[in-house]
């Protein structure tokens, strides 16, 4: 339970999602652990209707900010004002399982300088949010073995407070995706193989639900990741700057998420085989904002 005196502070960032965040927050107050904790929400839209969900967990802390926020930027404004040793990120649209918090601190103490964990599927029998969320997490299966992993996700990490500070935050970007793995990068540069993989640290995340912002979040996803580079060789973004050449690296991208998914949840290949007219439809708008973040890319 939430106690004075915090050893971790639980920071959630959220703007316009008041509904998603009561639900965050049930499950968060929720979570059992034997030192004491802060829950610190980031509202980066000054949303009223989050201002009054915070005010029914008494024991939650808001934080406003004057100017509206990217989900970085957010998260680093929660950090500074928290009061713990380590900091947990999960984000407004997740609900955390039970033993989740206890997960990511014993994994601190233990050693690992930045932990994070499974993300599931909040909404598994909505075919839009399962394929939006297989096309982000399909790596991050409860399945998938405790171990060194260099990607992990902002909706659910763990890091010291110190190391966090250390590492500068989230880097500043200009689209709400890409933070996280730019914020990884770093941290795997400071710290090859202190970053953890925990299984048993589990969120499940509830994907977006309509065919719009399906297309509108994917196709986001693939012009940060040319934008910015993201775990991307070179080569790759040379090519992408060619329409006809582009859906190649989406491809490529849908093998890896048919790998995983074989190995660590098998379910979730199934899925993909009976929703593939939406996977599809996912794929294309990846490969659509892919194909400007190359163009782009290339023209600067």
């Amino acid at each position: 339970m939430v106690q004075k005196n915090p050893v971790v502070s639980v920071v959630i960032p959220c703007r316009n999602h008041a509904v998603a965040l009561s639900r965050c927050l049930d499950s968060v107050m929720s979570q059992q652990l034997a030192e004491g904790f802060e829950v610190i929400v980031v509202d980066s839209a000054a949303d009223d209707h989050v201002a009054a969900v915070v005010r029914e967990h008494v024991q939650a802390c808001l934080v406003r900010s004057t100017l509206p926020l990217l989900p970085g930027p957010a998260r680093n404004l929660g950090v500074h004002t928290a009061r713990g040793v380590y900091a947990v990120f999960i984000d407004a649209d997740c609900i955390a399982e039970a033993g989740w918090l206890a997960a990511a601190l014993l994994a601190l103490k233990g050693g690992a300088r930045v932990v994070g964990g499974a993300v599931l599927q909040g909404n598994p029998w909505h075919p839009v949010a399962s394929i939006d969320n297989l096309m982000q997490f399909s790596d991050l299966s409860a399945r998938r073995a405790r171990g060194i992993a260099r990607l992990l996700p902002s909706c659910n990490l763990g890091i010291a407070v110190s190391d966090f500070m250390s590492l500068g935050g989230f880097p500043a970007v200009e689209l709400p995706a890409g933070e996280d793995v730019l914020f990884c990068q770093l941290a795997w540069q400071r710290w090859p193989n202190h970053m953890l993989f925990c299984p048993t640290m589990r969120v499940r995340h509830f994907g977006r639900s309509t065919l719009r912002k399906l297309w509108t979040h994917q196709d986001m996803f693939g012009f940060a990741r040319a934008m910015y580079g993201l775990e991307l060789r070179p080569v790759y973004r040379r090519l992408g700057q060619w329409a006809i050449l582009a859906p190649a690296v989406a491809v490529k991208r849908l093998a890896y998420m048919a790998v995983t998914a074989a190995r660590w949840q098998p379910a979730s290949l199934a899925a993909m085989m009976l929703f593939l007219p939406l996977l599809l439809f996912g794929m294309t708008a990846w490969c659509s904002g892919f194909y400007r973040g190359c163009r782009k890319w290339g023209a600067s």
